[in-house]
Protein backbone atom coordinates (compact mmCIF):
# COMPACT_ATOMS: atom_id res chain seq x y z
CA UNK A 1 0.00 0.00 0.00
CA UNK A 2 1.22 3.33 -0.81
CA UNK A 3 0.52 6.38 0.94
CA UNK A 4 1.23 10.00 0.07
CA UNK A 5 3.53 12.34 1.82
CA UNK A 6 1.86 14.41 4.98
CA UNK A 7 -1.18 12.69 4.99
CA UNK A 8 -2.84 9.77 7.58
CA UNK A 9 -3.39 6.04 7.18
CA UNK A 10 -5.54 3.63 9.15
CA UNK A 11 -3.68 0.21 9.14
CA UNK A 12 -6.09 -2.90 9.96
CA UNK A 13 -4.30 -5.72 11.38
CA UNK A 14 -6.21 -9.64 12.33
CA UNK A 15 -5.72 -10.74 15.50
CA UNK A 16 -3.99 -13.76 14.12
CA UNK A 17 -2.75 -16.99 15.56
CA UNK A 18 -2.04 -20.76 14.94
CA UNK A 19 -4.94 -21.21 16.02
CA UNK A 20 -7.02 -18.98 13.72
CA UNK A 21 -8.49 -15.67 14.60
CA UNK A 22 -8.50 -14.51 18.49
CA UNK A 23 -9.97 -12.28 20.58
CA UNK A 24 -7.31 -10.31 22.85
CA UNK A 25 -7.42 -10.12 26.19
CA UNK A 26 -8.55 -6.60 27.48
CA UNK A 27 -6.18 -4.25 27.71
CA UNK A 28 -2.86 -6.05 26.36
CA UNK A 29 -3.03 -4.77 22.72
CA UNK A 30 -0.61 -2.61 21.83
CA UNK A 31 1.29 -1.30 18.45
CA UNK A 32 4.83 0.14 17.60
CA UNK A 33 5.86 2.21 14.20
CA UNK A 34 9.15 2.14 12.48
CA UNK A 35 10.68 3.65 9.59
CA UNK A 36 12.29 1.68 6.88
CA UNK A 37 15.44 1.63 8.65
CA UNK A 38 14.17 -0.04 11.62
CA UNK A 39 14.75 3.28 13.65
CA UNK A 40 10.87 3.75 16.07
CA UNK A 41 8.87 6.82 15.30
CA UNK A 42 6.38 5.07 17.68
CA UNK A 43 7.02 3.26 20.31
CA UNK A 44 4.46 1.39 22.48
CA UNK A 45 1.14 3.06 21.60
CA UNK A 46 -2.04 1.50 23.09
CA UNK A 47 -4.90 -0.01 21.29
CA UNK A 48 -8.45 -0.35 22.21
CA UNK A 49 -10.21 -2.94 19.68
CA UNK A 50 -13.76 -3.42 19.58
CA UNK A 51 -15.41 -5.82 22.40
CA UNK A 52 -15.16 -9.55 20.69
CA UNK A 53 -13.03 -8.02 17.99
CA UNK A 54 -10.51 -10.17 15.77
CA UNK A 55 -8.91 -6.92 14.34
CA UNK A 56 -8.07 -3.88 15.17
CA UNK A 57 -7.43 -0.84 12.94
CA UNK A 58 -4.21 1.33 13.87
CA UNK A 59 -4.30 5.03 13.18
CA UNK A 60 -1.28 6.59 11.44
CA UNK A 61 -1.26 10.37 12.21
CA UNK A 62 0.25 12.90 8.97
CA UNK A 63 3.68 13.40 11.31
CA UNK A 64 4.77 10.15 11.22
CA UNK A 65 4.40 9.85 7.19
CA UNK A 66 6.54 12.92 6.31
CA UNK A 67 8.98 11.82 2.76
CA UNK A 68 12.96 13.16 3.26
CA UNK A 69 13.22 15.39 -0.07
CA UNK A 70 16.23 13.09 -1.11
CA UNK A 71 13.95 9.82 -1.07
CA UNK A 72 11.75 8.34 -3.84
CA UNK A 73 9.76 6.98 -0.60
CA UNK A 74 10.20 5.51 2.85
CA UNK A 75 9.02 2.03 4.46
CA UNK A 76 6.84 1.90 7.32
CA UNK A 77 6.18 -1.04 9.59
CA UNK A 78 3.72 -1.45 12.24
CA UNK A 79 4.18 -4.25 14.78
CA UNK A 80 1.05 -4.91 17.08
CA UNK A 81 1.36 -7.12 20.00
CA UNK A 82 -1.28 -8.43 21.66
CA UNK A 83 -1.95 -11.57 24.41
CA UNK A 84 -4.67 -13.89 24.34
CA UNK A 85 -5.90 -16.14 27.17
CA UNK A 86 -2.50 -15.51 28.64
CA UNK A 87 -0.33 -15.78 25.35
CA UNK A 88 2.02 -13.70 23.54
CA UNK A 89 1.13 -12.71 19.91
CA UNK A 90 2.49 -10.18 17.25
CA UNK A 91 1.63 -9.12 13.80
CA UNK A 92 3.00 -6.79 11.57
CA UNK A 93 1.88 -4.65 8.21
CA UNK A 94 3.59 -1.74 6.47
CA UNK A 95 3.54 0.57 3.87
CA UNK A 96 5.34 2.94 1.69
CA UNK A 97 5.49 6.74 1.75
CA UNK A 98 5.48 8.36 -1.49
CA UNK A 99 4.95 11.66 -3.38
CA UNK A 100 2.10 12.70 -5.20
CA UNK A 101 2.34 10.63 -8.53
CA UNK A 102 3.10 12.78 -12.12
CA UNK A 103 0.15 10.74 -14.00
CA UNK A 104 -3.63 9.45 -13.16
CA UNK A 105 -2.46 5.68 -13.94
CA UNK A 106 -4.97 3.20 -11.93
CA UNK A 107 -4.87 -0.45 -11.18
CA UNK A 108 -8.09 -0.78 -13.00
CA UNK A 109 -6.44 0.61 -16.11
CA UNK A 110 -3.62 -2.41 -15.90
CA UNK A 111 -6.97 -4.36 -15.40
CA UNK A 112 -8.72 -3.41 -18.33
CA UNK A 113 -5.14 -3.45 -20.66
CA UNK A 114 -4.82 -7.21 -19.52
CA UNK A 115 -8.77 -7.83 -19.07
CA UNK A 116 -9.17 -9.31 -15.90
CA UNK A 117 -11.64 -8.52 -13.31
CA UNK A 118 -10.49 -6.78 -9.75
CA UNK A 119 -11.57 -10.92 -8.12
CA UNK A 120 -8.34 -11.71 -9.91
CA UNK A 121 -6.20 -8.85 -9.59
CA UNK A 122 -6.50 -7.08 -6.70
CA UNK A 123 -5.40 -3.00 -6.59
CA UNK A 124 -2.64 -3.70 -3.98
CA UNK A 125 -0.91 -6.55 -6.54
CA UNK A 126 -0.60 -3.86 -8.78
CA UNK A 127 2.54 -2.09 -8.31
CA UNK A 128 2.35 1.53 -10.28
CA UNK A 129 5.19 2.98 -8.03
CA UNK A 130 7.54 0.34 -8.57
CA UNK A 131 6.73 0.88 -12.88
CA UNK A 132 7.28 4.28 -12.77
CA UNK A 133 10.62 3.78 -10.84
CA UNK A 134 11.70 1.45 -13.26
CA UNK A 135 10.46 3.93 -15.88
CA UNK A 136 12.16 6.64 -14.50
CA UNK A 137 15.82 4.81 -14.10
CA UNK A 138 15.34 3.38 -17.75
CA UNK A 139 14.78 6.57 -19.20
CA UNK A 140 15.97 9.28 -16.88
CA UNK A 141 13.92 11.62 -14.28
CA UNK A 142 14.04 14.73 -16.34
CA UNK A 143 13.02 12.99 -19.80
CA UNK A 144 10.43 11.02 -18.22
CA UNK A 145 8.65 13.69 -16.35
CA UNK A 146 9.12 15.73 -18.79
CA UNK A 147 6.95 13.76 -20.65
CA UNK A 148 4.10 13.49 -18.03
CA UNK A 149 3.57 16.80 -17.39
CA UNK A 150 3.63 17.70 -21.36
CA UNK A 151 0.25 18.23 -21.82
CA UNK A 152 0.37 16.59 -25.59
CA UNK A 153 0.33 13.32 -26.91
CA UNK A 154 3.29 12.58 -25.51
CA UNK A 155 2.16 12.58 -22.40
CA UNK A 156 -0.73 10.08 -22.92
CA UNK A 157 2.12 7.36 -24.39
CA UNK A 158 3.99 8.07 -20.94
CA UNK A 159 0.85 6.91 -18.62
CA UNK A 160 0.36 4.44 -21.55
CA UNK A 161 4.20 3.25 -20.63
CA UNK A 162 3.30 3.16 -17.01
CA UNK A 163 0.46 0.65 -17.37
CA UNK A 164 2.54 -1.22 -20.14
CA UNK A 165 5.51 -1.50 -17.12
CA UNK A 166 3.06 -2.37 -14.27
CA UNK A 167 1.46 -5.16 -16.88
CA UNK A 168 4.83 -6.59 -17.26
CA UNK A 169 5.85 -6.95 -14.40
CA UNK A 170 2.44 -9.27 -13.58
CA UNK A 171 3.57 -11.69 -16.40
CA UNK A 172 5.25 -14.48 -14.57
CA UNK A 173 2.57 -15.09 -12.35
CA UNK A 174 -0.67 -13.89 -14.86
CA UNK A 175 -0.81 -17.01 -16.37
CA UNK A 176 -1.38 -19.05 -13.63
CA UNK A 177 -3.16 -16.98 -11.20
CA UNK A 178 -6.11 -15.85 -13.51
CA UNK A 179 -9.10 -18.07 -14.79
CA UNK A 180 -8.78 -19.07 -18.19
CA UNK A 181 -12.39 -20.62 -18.06
CA UNK A 182 -15.87 -18.72 -16.48
CA UNK A 183 -19.24 -19.03 -16.81
CA UNK A 184 -22.33 -17.68 -14.86
CA UNK A 185 -24.45 -20.59 -15.88
CA UNK A 186 -25.57 -19.20 -19.81
CA UNK A 187 -22.70 -17.66 -21.13
CA UNK A 188 -18.92 -19.12 -20.82
CA UNK A 189 -15.87 -17.11 -22.35
CA UNK A 190 -11.97 -18.95 -22.28
CA UNK A 191 -8.70 -16.82 -22.56
CA UNK A 192 -5.29 -17.84 -22.82
CA UNK A 193 -6.11 -21.33 -23.15
CA UNK A 194 -2.51 -22.20 -24.49
CA UNK A 195 0.76 -20.94 -24.49
CA UNK A 196 0.45 -19.14 -27.56
CA UNK A 197 -2.35 -16.89 -26.77
CA UNK A 198 -0.48 -15.83 -23.52
CA UNK A 199 3.06 -15.49 -25.41
CA UNK A 200 1.28 -13.15 -28.07
CA UNK A 201 -0.27 -10.87 -25.05
CA UNK A 202 3.60 -10.65 -23.75
CA UNK A 203 4.37 -9.79 -27.30
CA UNK A 204 2.22 -7.30 -27.99
CA UNK A 205 2.82 -5.37 -24.69
CA UNK A 206 6.68 -5.54 -26.08
CA UNK A 207 6.14 -4.47 -29.08
CA UNK A 208 4.01 -1.61 -27.97
CA UNK A 209 6.37 -0.50 -24.73
CA UNK A 210 9.05 -0.35 -27.30
CA UNK A 211 7.30 1.84 -30.30
CA UNK A 212 6.38 4.09 -27.14
CA UNK A 213 10.33 4.33 -25.42
CA UNK A 214 11.60 5.08 -29.01
CA UNK A 215 8.96 8.36 -29.51
CA UNK A 216 10.29 9.22 -26.01
CA UNK A 217 13.95 8.70 -26.58
CA UNK A 218 14.44 8.36 -30.09
CA UNK A 219 16.05 4.74 -32.01
CA UNK A 220 19.38 5.27 -30.65
CA UNK A 221 18.64 4.32 -27.11
CA UNK A 222 15.18 2.29 -27.37
CA UNK A 223 16.76 -0.80 -28.01
CA UNK A 224 19.02 -0.64 -24.36
CA UNK A 225 15.74 0.92 -22.16
CA UNK A 226 13.31 -2.13 -23.33
CA UNK A 227 15.39 -5.15 -22.51
CA UNK A 228 15.84 -2.90 -19.18
CA UNK A 229 12.59 -3.07 -18.31
CA UNK A 230 11.67 -5.77 -18.99
CA UNK A 231 14.70 -8.15 -17.86
CA UNK A 232 13.16 -8.36 -14.44
CA UNK A 233 9.69 -10.65 -15.89
CA UNK A 234 11.94 -13.14 -17.55
CA UNK A 235 10.74 -16.83 -17.50
CA UNK A 236 13.20 -19.47 -18.12
CA UNK A 237 11.34 -22.34 -16.92
CA UNK A 238 7.65 -23.50 -16.46
CA UNK A 239 6.93 -23.47 -12.75
CA UNK A 240 4.67 -26.22 -13.44
CA UNK A 241 6.19 -28.57 -15.52
CA UNK A 242 9.71 -27.64 -14.86
CA UNK A 243 10.19 -27.53 -18.46
CA UNK A 244 12.34 -24.28 -20.43
CA UNK A 245 10.25 -22.48 -21.12
CA UNK A 246 6.67 -22.58 -21.81
CA UNK A 247 6.08 -19.49 -22.17
CA UNK A 248 9.11 -16.56 -22.45
CA UNK A 249 9.30 -12.91 -21.05
CA UNK A 250 11.82 -10.54 -22.21
CA UNK A 251 14.06 -12.88 -23.52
Amino acid sequence: MDVLSSAPVTLWVDFQAPQGLVIPDVGSVSYALYDGGGVPLIVHEALTPEAEATGVSIPVQPIHNVLAPDRSFERRIAVVNWTAEGRTFSARTGYRVTELPLHSVTPEHVRNYLGINEDELRDSEVDLFSAYLNLEAALGRELFEAALTAGTLLELRAERAIVLTAATQLFPSLRFRIAQAKTDGTLKFERLKDASAFAELVQATQDELLGIVQQMTGDRTAAEVVPILLQVTTITVDPITGSAPATRVGG
